[in-house]
């Protein structure tokens, strides 16, 4: 794979804590010209997108598949070799749009807020006095060790932009432990953020055009017990559902459980092994991460969000100022009223992984891309 903003991220990396607004509106142009003079050399072509393109992300192809239906297909750009680009088509009545994983919004457009930095979102969030993590920005070890020790345990540690949750390190109880995870979060960012750590169930809310299209939750890998079946016996029953790719795989949004080198230390620390027989209706959870490649579930919680909680997730979705956004929201029950526990609104992100809303382990799937197609063909952009 390929993608073209692989050309720029370095220099993003390395401006974006000085001008972030300039920096963002900057990076979109030269983007998109960067990618209309591919073009007209000839090195990108427009492809048709099969439906069980192993090249795309699922995040794209229900979205595809959705169009598709509606005599509306969406083509992809690929290098002439074949790599993706993660640029897309879609020809309306009205207009064709180019745009970035999701057809929401053109290439061309520039958001007047970055909402994807991490550190510039909390901002926002504390301007409107809206829940969120206690939290700061560093980019050395030093200060962000003294902010710690300020701030109390237990901590998290996040990049400041991108992730999928890989390089982000939750519930830190010591300095020791907090010193890794900086080092795992710059992996990805030279800049990283050290916040207070929430307790609670993470939720992924979409929202287009500032309505709440789905809320689902995402948990850990697990299995549970029923008294006859080892433990990796049951990785393997739950691991043939038709929905369980490999973790290679885009084109899927759950993943089958590994039970690695990494998952067997994680069971070992509870007295496990995969040879254990869990007693029926006992939970047992391989990794305290929440990674869909590695095996997570998602379950859907649309019907059960508080009115409040949805009142909430549409005042920030408005803040953000653009037609599609997820958000990620850490709370002890959906159900109940968030100024009422402790919660708080983690990340948003421009383009979210609406597929998960597509997939669900347990409760309704929700149609996100299909909603996707009827705003792009009922509120074309101009």
């Amino acid at each position: 794979m390929f993608p073209l903003t692989r050309f720029l991220t370095p220099a993003r990396q390395m401006l974006e804590n000085k001008f972030p607004k300039l920096l963002f509106g900057l990076y979109k142009i030269i983007l998109y010209n960067l990618f209309r003079a591919l073009l007209t050399i000839r090195i990108l072509k427009e492809t048709n997108i099969a439906d069980d393109d192993e090249t795309l992300s699922n995040r794209t192809l229900v979205v595809a598949r959705e169009a598709a239906k509606r005599g509306f297909p969406v083509k992809s750009f690929k290098f002439l070799g074949g790599g993706s680009t993660n640029f897309f088509s879609i020809k309306t009545k009205k207009r064709k749009m180019i745009f970035s994983s999701l057809p929401t919004e053109d290439i061309t457009k520039i958001s007047k807020i970055d909402f994807d930095d991490k550190y510039e979102f909390k901002r926002i969030l504390q301007a409107a006095n809206f829940p969120g993590a206690e939290g700061e920005r560093f980019s050395k070890i030093k200060p962000a060790l003294a902010y710690a020790k300020k701030l109390g345990f237990p901590l998290a540690v996040k990049p400041n932009n991108s992730s999928l949750s890989k390089h982000i390190t939750c519930n830190i109880q010591n300095e020791a432990d907090l010193k890794k995870a900086i080092r795992v979060a710059q992996i990805i960012n030279p800049y990283f953020i050290v916040e207070k750590f929430i307790k609670g169930d993470t939720h992924r809310v979409t929202l287009i055009d500032h309505e709440m299209a789905g809320c689902c939750m995402r948990e850990a890998p697990n299995v549970t017990g029923d008294g006859i079946h080892t433990m990796a016996e049951l990785i393997e029953i739950k691991n043939r559902h038709p929905w369980r790719g490999e973790a290679n795989q885009k084109n899927f949004t759950l993943h089958k459980i590994v039970a690695d080198e990494s998952a067997q230390v994680f069971l070992a620390k509870r007295g496990l092994t995969v040879e254990t027989v869990l007693p029926k209706g006992t939970k047992a959870y391989l990794r305290d991460k929440i990674i869909l490649k590695s095996g997570a579930d998602i379950h859907d919680k649309t019907d059960e969000v508080h009115p409040d909680n949805l009142a909430l997730f549409e005042k920030v979705s408005r803040l953000c100022d653009t037609p599609l956004v997820g958000l990620d929201f850490i709370c002890q029950d959906i159900s109940r009223p968030y100024h009422q526990q402790e919660c708080a609104v983690l990340e948003a992100n421009s383009l979210p992984y609406i597929d998960m809303h597509h997939y669900p382990v347990t409760g309704k799937p929700r149609n996100i891309a299909g909603l996707i197609v009827d705003y792009v063909l009922m509120r074309p952009l101009q």
